[in-house]
């Protein structure tokens, strides 16, 4: 009976060494690439390996090319279409606050006021872009289709 207790040490040290759960097992840091001086970060140097190189749609003050109006928890016309580099201005007739938010995140107008408030997005890449209201979940989604 002896001999099963070392038996079980060393089982369950092996099992802790192979769950890391030895000192040893920590990630070390490694060292930079290369030793060149430190330069002022460009904006796309700041993001994240995994975001995307550029936005496809951002908040604007260009005049829009086509205007959607969101009128009884709708939005209308859909699908709209426009080109690169062309606005859509969202026209909130409802009384509430409404959004125009991509399905996919990749852009949001923001809150638009109700009673006649507006918000622009601008597109900078050609895709069929789906979108609704995150205030309201329930109200149909709508589509942009921007050409290149």
């Amino acid at each position: 009976m002896s001999i099963v207790r070392p038996a079980r040490l060393v089982v369950v040290a092996l099992l802790v060494a192979a769950c890391g759960g030895g000192a040893s097992s920590s990630p070390t840091p490694s060292a930079p690439a290369t030793s060149a001086p430190p330069t002022s970060p460009s904006p796309a140097s700041e993001a994240p390996a995994s975001a995307p190189a550029a936005l496809a749609c951002a908040p604007g003050t260009v005049a829009g090319a086509a205007t959607v109006t969101i009128k009884s928890f709708a939005y209308d016309p859909t699908p709209v279409t426009v080109k690169v580099g062309e606005a859509v201005t969202f026209q909130n007739e409802d009384g509430v606050p409404h959004t125009a938010t991509m399905l996919d995140g990749v852009c949001d107008s923001g809150t638009i006021s109700g009673g006649g408030g507006s918000a622009t997005l601008v597109f900078t890449a050609p895709g069929t872009y789906r979108y609704h209201c995150r205030i309201h979940p329930t109200m149909p989604t709508a589509t942009i289709e921007v050409q290149g």
